[in-house]
């Protein structure tokens, strides 16, 4: 199924990539010699994406353990899912490519398509009128996800478990 054959009325399910199915975080910490990704500045995580080869970075971040595991409960719960990512602003070329490659050679469950987008809330609704979801780990994105008129879920594969996220998708749907 791909995204123009879902059903009318029926959510799509989008999936982020770094935090969610991608370990970026903490493989950006390691990288910069820290020991938690929580002990580096926004003006340092920015300074690092600026000076780093976003393909080179992108395509080889760790996948965190449960990735397949999460997409297959999502697709055997809602039916199909859709990646939703957003590309590095210094790098939206490099980043997609390294992003593209990631996908293909870690994910092993099909999905409905995928999207590099910064403005993510721009697929919060469908054209019917059909709210949609996103499970993505970074607040902001929850947040106008949520305004834009969707169903957020946020999730972090470090911090939260899967069957946290099942329930809350489960709810979504309902």
């Amino acid at each position: 199924m791909r995204i123009c054959e879902i059903a009318k009325g029926r959510p799509i399910v989008y999936v982020d990539m770094d935090g969610v199915l991608a370990d970026l975080f903490n493989y950006s910490a390691e990288l910069n010699n820290v020991e938690h990704y929580n002990q580096m500045s926004d003006a340092e995580f920015e300074q690092f994406f600026r000076d780093t080869d976003a393909y080179d970075l992108f395509r080889s971040i760790p996948m965190f353990p449960t990735a397949n595991k999460l997409l297959r409960m999502v697709k055997n719960i809602a039916g199909g899912y859709v990646i939703l990512s957003s590309p590095l602003s210094y790098d939206q070329e490099g980043s997609i490519q390294g992003k593209r490659e990631w996908l293909h050679k870690n994910i092993d469950v099909l999905s409905d398509g995928v999207i590099f987008e910064k403005d993510k809330a721009k697929y919060a609704v469908r054209a019917d009128g059909t709210p949609n979801i996103l499970i993505d780990d970074w607040g902001t994105n929850v947040r106008k996800w949520a305004d834009a008129g969707g169903k957020a879920i946020k999730y972090q594969a470090d911090e939260n478990s899967l069957d946290e996220l099942k329930e809350k998708l489960i709810a979504a749907l309902s």
